[in-house]
């Protein structure tokens, strides 16, 4: 085989590696399709959640940077960091152009769809307490000063 037909054959598969890996990116959250109204329902009651905790990250830099003592509450985060799951179907790629500053690596729960959809629920009031109580440790200190 010549040159010009390695290169050639080189190329063509350079182009179809990236057509295939491009094709996977976007963050809809939507990665397979999903069909379920319980898991959709799930997942957009986890990205709430997601968002609230990422909000957490500064609160809790915050609270670091003006020394107020969180302890029993940050005990409390790690607890909901261990138990907090992604949905099935909705599973984040590190592949996606956007990347969330909080993520979730803990292994899926054998659930049904409804069982998804309210475990979730139960998970969003648990860090919008934990949120309350965080913000208001917060402003309650510095309120103080």
């Amino acid at each position: 085989m010549n040159t010009f037909n390695k290169l050639s054959y080189a190329l063509v598969f350079a182009i179809a590696l990236l057509v295939s890996c491009n094709s996977k990116s976007g963050h809809d959250h939507h990665h397979e399709e999903v069909e379920d109204e319980n898991l959709i329902e799930a997942n957009k009651i986890h990205q709430q959640s997601l968002d609230i905790r990422e909000e957490l990250l500064q609160v809790e830099k915050d609270l670091k940077d003006a020394e107020i003592d969180y302890t029993e509450l940050k005990e409390e985060l790690k607890i909901w960091d261990k138990d907090i799951i992604e949905v099935p179907g909705f599973e984040h790629s590190h592949d996606d152009a956007h990347q969330r500053k909080y993520h979730v690596h803990n292994p899926m729960k054998e659930f049904t769809p409804v069982e998804h959809k309210n475990y979730q629920q139960v998970m969003h009031d648990e860090i919008v307490e934990l949120s309350s109580k965080l913000k208001r440790r917060l402003s309650n200190d510095v309120m103080a000063d």
